[in-house]
């Protein structure tokens, strides 16, 4: 059992995209939650959401969340950082302030700068860059105000995330594992260059999942799950898409699966070295080839997803 009664055998293991689906969520939803980021923000009411949308890129990087909001006459927006418990990418504070600015000047709107992460998480490194940090534990506390089965689900789910991430590495760069992701990031540069693998920064030892954007639609990305073997095209809860029930992918090699709420089209690739930064670059090309195939598959049968 958990330190909060909740059996870790009944609950999955929760990632960062996994956590940001569910802020999305309850900042649509939970009235409780957008006072607690309207409080953080010592903004003078409520905020409501207009709109929300996940992983969003522009010329200075990638907001993990970004949502448009209302509050009284004041028009503004969130560029959300959610950590678990991964090191902060070199600069990555300080882009997202620029982003910020950029950002505002275009929208005419005031833009804010928000950071999620367990109250252990060390935000030290990210300076002034952010307006507001926002614990899970809070965000926990203020799911389950609203006092029904489906919220107190969630809220153990945070703090089953909180749990895992206190056993997990601290924020702790490892050499070698950024040294593979830049291998990685030098193959698919060179020889796959419609992944758009962005360059990795410094990276720790649990940073087993390299996800490739492309030019795939909100919510859906190509991940390759080093440890586990495969590369699989990830249509995320919130995604517009899914494909279609009994496709056949018999020629692509692949199949259909799914974790969670999550829909996968996953391609099965050679198990890495029991140390698996020292994979071969033929495994790595193996695995952007399988992930060049499933974009290239999106993109050229539209038929299979609707």
């Amino acid at each position: 059992m958990s330190e909060h009664g909740v059996s870790d055998v009944l609950l999955p293991r929760l990632y960062e995209r996994d956590i940001d689906v569910l802020i999305q969520e309850e900042l649509l939803f939970n009235e409780s939650v957008r006072y607690l980021f309207s409080k953080a923000l010592k903004l003078p009411h409520p905020i409501q959401i207009d709109r929300c949308a996940l992983s969003v890129s522009d010329s200075t990087g990638e907001t993990d969340i970004y949502a448009r909001f209302s509050c009284g006459e004041l028009r503004g927006a969130l560029l959300i950082e959610n950590k678990i418990d991964a090191a902060f990418q070199p600069t990555q504070p300080e882009r997202y302030r620029k982003r910020a600015a950029l950002l505002s000047s275009q929208l005419g709107v005031k833009v804010y700068c928000c950071l999620i992460a367990p109250a252990a998480y060390d935000v030290s490194r990210s300076g002034s860059s952010f307006d507001a940090v926002i614990t899970y534990e809070r965000i926990a506390d203020a799911i389950a105000t609203q006092a029904d089965a489906r919220s107190e689900h969630r809220a153990k789910l945070i703090q089953h995330a909180i749990s895992l991430a206190r056993r997990s590495y601290v924020a702790v760069p490892s050499d070698e594992v950024t040294h593979m992701w830049g291998r990685v990031y030098e193959i698919a540069s060179a020889s796959y260059p419609d992944l758009k693998m962005k360059p990795p920064g410094t990276k720790g030892s649990d940073s087993v999942w390299i996800s490739f954007k492309a030019s795939l639609p909100p919510n859906v990305t190509i991940d390759w799950k080093i440890t586990k073997s495969v590369v699989a095209l990830s249509f995320w809860p919130s995604s517009s898409q899914k494909p279609v029930p009994g496709l056949d992918l018999t020629e692509l090699g692949a199949f259909a699966d799914k974790t969670g709420n999550t829909v996968l089209i996953r391609i099965g690739v050679s198990s890495p070295p029991a140390k698996w930064v020292d994979a071969t670059d033929g495994q790595i090309h193996e695995a952007l080839t399988a992930a060049a195939s499933l974009l290239k598959f999106y993109h050229t049968t539209p038929t299979a997803f609707a």
